[in-house]
C-alpha cells in the first residue's frame, strides 16, 4: 500500500467513520473473524454505492477495493480512487480482465487485504429483482487460489432501503455495456445495516487442482451460498462461529 493511500484512507475512516456509523445505525458481527495479519479476500454482496464504506468502518485493517473499470471513465473518479487506494477491475473480461487479476494476487501476496464484489453490476441493474444477490462471477476464486489466501464471506445487510430517481439510459449508456442499460440506472442508499463477517474460508484442498472453469464456478457458487446464508441469517453458528448443529 503506499503511505498516501493509507493516510487518506484511515484520515476518512477516522473523521468521518463514526458520523458515517451513526447515520447508518451501522451493526457489526464477526469482527473477531478477520485475520489480524497475512493476505485475504474478503468477498462481499453489493447493491449499493455506500458498501465500501460500511465495510471500511467495519473491518480495521486497510482494505485494498477492487472498482469496477467503468466507473473509472467518469471524470474526476480516477484520482480520488487512486488516492483512497483501490485498483481497477476490468468487467468485461479478456487481457485486461486477467492484468486485474494480477494485480489483485500482486497486493494479496504482500500480505494485504483486498476486497472484491464478485456480482460486479449486476444487482445495480437489477435492483427490483426479486433476489438480492445476483450470480459471483469467478474472477476472485482465480484469484485467491492463485495467491493461495482465504476468502473472508461478508453479507451487508440492509433493514431499510430507498430508492433515488432512476438515472435516464441516456447517462448510462457511455459507460456500461449491459443488456439492461435501456432501463436507465436505479441507486439505492439505506439505513439500520448490519455487516455480517463470516469465517475465513480455507481453499487449500484446491491449491494443487487444475485451475478449470468447473472448479471455478463450484468454489463461487459454494462462496455465494454462504454469503446468502449470512445475508438471510441461517446457520450464522456455523458460519460466524464454527458451531456445528
Amino acid at each position: 500500500m503506499e503511505l498516501k493511500s493509507m493516510l487518506f484512507y484511515e484520515s476518512l475512516r477516522f473523521f468521518l467513520g463514526p458520523l458515517f456509523s451513526f447515520r447508518l445505525h451501522l451493526k457489526v458481527e464477526g469482527k473477531e473473524n478477520v485475520p489480524d495479519e497475512g493476505g485475504v479476500l474478503v468477498v462481499a454482496n453489493h447493491r449499493c454505492y455506500l458498501d465500501p464504506f460500511v465495510l471500511g468502518c467495519s473491518i480495521e485493517r486497510f482494505i485494498n477495493f477492487g472498482a469496477g473499470s467503468h466507473l473509472y471513465l467518469v471524470p474526476g473518479t480516477r484520482k480520488i480512487f487512486e488516492l483512497a487506494g483501490f485498483f481497477p477491475i476490468h468487467i468485461y473480461g479478456g487481457e485486461e480482465g486477467d492484468r486485474s487479476q494480477d494485480r489483485a494476487s500482486e497486493i494479496l501476496s504482500n500480505g494485504e487485504v483486498v476486497c472484491i464484489f464478485p456480482e460486479g453490476i449486476e444487482s445495480f441493474m437489477r435492483i427490483g429483482e426479486a433476489s438480492r444477490i445476483s450470480e459471483f462471477k469467478t474472477g476472485f476464486v482465480k484469484v485467491a487460489l492463485q495467491s493461495r489466501v482465504p476468502v473472508l464471506p461478508v453479507a451487508i445487510v440492509p433493514r431499510i432501503e430507498k430508492e433515488f430517481p432512476t438515472i435516464p439510459s441516456l447517462f448510462i449508456r457511455p459507460f456500461v455495456r449491459h443488456p439492461k442499460v435501456g432501463q436507465g440506472l436505479r441507486l439505492i442508499t439505506y439505513r439500520d445495516v448490519t455487516c455480517r463477517i463470516g469465517l475465513p474460508v480455507d481453499l487449500s484442498a484446491f491449491y494443487e487442482e487444475t485451475i478449470s472453469k468447473d472448479l471455478l464456478d463450484r468454489i463461487a457458487a459454494r462462496i455465494r451460498r454462504i454469503v446468502v446464508s449470512l445475508y438471510e441469517g441461517k446457520d450464522l453458528d456455523k458460519l460466524m462461529h464454527g458451531n456445528r448443529p
